[in-house]
């Protein structure tokens, strides 16, 4: 297995500087953020991603890290412009990455209660019944990987709270009917904490192949004035149990990305990134097994 994080997750004057960062951090690949989405809007044009992807592919290689997978700020919607799909396609080729990361419907309002919707995002309302959006994520997956047909990237679904796919074996009722080298899986095990938790082993094993890499983060719950309140914690100290999750992730032969993902505001990013990839990588040494209790 290997170790990473987010690009925006480290500070830096530069790129070169959040890359050197990253690498004295012990990370070995990073998830980058690139809005292929403003193609839509028109606020991006496709030439300019390019360039910009065909310099981040140019530093990484300088300095010796992988990409983990692009960002491109799409969801399944995005068919209905097939320009941004193309778009992301061939962002993803300049950049030589293959992992696109994505997120199926949302089951509640987009951003939460009151926030505001562009007409664009307006039907992300939380009024429509899960089951609509489970219809029409399958019918939209179908056309978004017809759409990708001549690229070779694989769209990877984060499982995440407030999505109407949360779980592994939600995830794998829209994704089982295709090939794993188009279609994946983010676990998160942060957000499974307070939505979507089948057991950390149960999990992966229902996930198999089919799991892309995990966001390590963890989460807990706090009692405050009569109610139980969600919150970030450190990766030991959580509700996740990841000695737990790296036993399973050996047990299954996963080989893929572990990237610390800390929501933590109020640590240095040496403390949540350089600290978490510290604690993971002892696991991943540890001969100790640890199975569910």
């Amino acid at each position: 297995m290997r170790l990473g994080t987010q690009y925006g997750a480290i500070q830096g004057k530069s790129r070169k500087e959040v890359l050197e960062r990253a690498r004295n951090f012990g990370c070995q690949g990073l998830e980058v953020s690139l809005s292929v989405s403003g193609i839509h809007t028109g606020t991006t044009k496709l030439d300019e991603l390019l360039m910009q992807a065909t310099e981040i592919r140019k530093d990484f290689e300088r300095a010796g890290l992988e990409i983990i997978s692009l960002t491109p700020g799409i969801m399944l919607k995005h068919i209905e412009n097939p320009a941004v799909i193309k778009g992301v396609g061939e962002v993803a080729l300049k950049m030589g990455v293959e992992q696109i990361r994505m997120f199926f419907s949302p089951h509640v309002r987009l951003g939460g209660p009151g926030s505001r919707l562009t007409e664009w995002l307006a039907e992300f309302d939380g009024t429509k019944d899960s089951r609509y959006w489970l219809k029409r994520d399958c019918e939209y997956l179908a056309e978004l990987l017809r759409l990708s047909s001549d690229y070779k990237v694989r769209y990877v679904f984060e499982l995440h709270h407030g999505y109407v796919v949360n779980s592994a074996s939600g995830a794998m009722r829209l994704l089982e009917h295709y090939s794993p080298e188009k279609v994946g899986i983010l676990m998160d095990p942060g957000n499974m904490v307070f939505e979507g938790n089948e057991g950390w082993r149960n999990s992966i094993q229902i996930m198999g192949e089919y799991l892309a890499y995990l966001h390590c983060k963890n989460s807990q719950y706090t009692h405050h004035q009569g109610k139980w309140v969600k919150g970030w914690a450190s990766l030991s100290e959580g509700i996740a149990d990841y000695p737990e999750i790296v036993t399973a992730l050996k047990d299954i032969g996963f080989t893929g990305y572990l990237s610390v993902e800390d929501l933590r505001t109020n640590l240095s990013d040496e403390e949540r990134i350089a600290g978490g990839i510290s604690y993971l990588k002892n696991l991943l040494e540890s001969e100790e097994r640890v199975m569910p209790v």
